[in-house]
């Protein structure tokens, strides 16, 4: 079976694949994936998420997690659309609709006291599972915070890039 991994460096027998990968807008190696520069996201590609609500079992009440509540989240996706956008091709772009499902199932799924960390483990997940992602935005609403005064929600919002 062919390693699925990508190199750690260019090597000699790799440059068709490398620039087949590198046109389409996706990082060629390892260490290009490693890091990204924050400057970089300024002029990146975006898919927004607007709005997901989720039911799940966070906080730091006992009742908040035994009972549940609704969550809203956001999410920003930084990544190349190019590719994708001149080919008419769903594969050379990130599938918002499963993104949306892995968040929905990974927030479900998990129990955190704070939606900052709530928002931190997502943020990874999501980067961790889409590997074309070059950085993440996300912003966790809690609109029904047992404050104790009117109001109409609560969040965090985190960057986190590769």
């Amino acid at each position: 079976m062919a390693d699925k991994h990508l190199p750690e460096d260019t090597s000699e027998g790799e440059e068709k694949t490398l620039a087949q990968r590198a046109k389409a807008g996706l990082p060629a190696t390892r260490r290009e994936l490693a890091k990204v520069d924050p400057a970089a996201l300024e002029h990146a590609d975006r898919i927004i998420i607007s709005g997901l609500e989720v039911f799940a079992n966070h906080g730091v009440y006992p009742a908040e997690n035994e009972l549940g509540q609704k969550f809203v989240v956001s999410a920003t996706l930084f990544t190349s659309l190019r590719a994708a956008g001149e080919a008419d091709d769903l594969t050379l772009s990130v599938n918002y609709g499963e993104v949306c499902h892995t968040i929905d199932a990974f927030l479900r799924a998990h129990t955190f006291k704070l939606i900052e960390a709530a928002a931190e483990a997502c943020a990874q997940r999501l980067l961790a599972d889409y590997p074309t992602l070059l950085a993440v935005r996300l912003k966790i609403e809690k609109p029904w915070a047992p404050i104790g005064l009117p109001l109409q929600s609560v969040a965090v919002e985190i960057e986190r890039t590769r």
